[in-house]
């Protein structure tokens, strides 16, 4: 059980940084193209915000 949650974890980081290669973050979206933010994935330089998304997968890996 504990191999699978980790390779799951692993499996996320790497999408991450997949994603973030090709997605701006959310800082400099706002600056270079002010539109509002209509879901989808998104991400922030800054370390000391995390996304309610990214919040809410940890609070339901945690209770499983």
């Amino acid at each position: 059980m504990m191999v699978t949650i980790e390779k799951s974890v692993l499996d996320e980081d790497e999408d991450d940084s997949f994603l973030q290669s090709l997605v701006l973050p959310e800082e400099d979206r706002m600056r270079l193209a002010p539109t509002p933010w209509r879901g989808g994935y998104r991400w922030f330089r800054s370390p000391n915000i995390i996304p309610i998304e990214r919040y809410r997968k940890q609070i339901r890996k945690v209770s499983r």
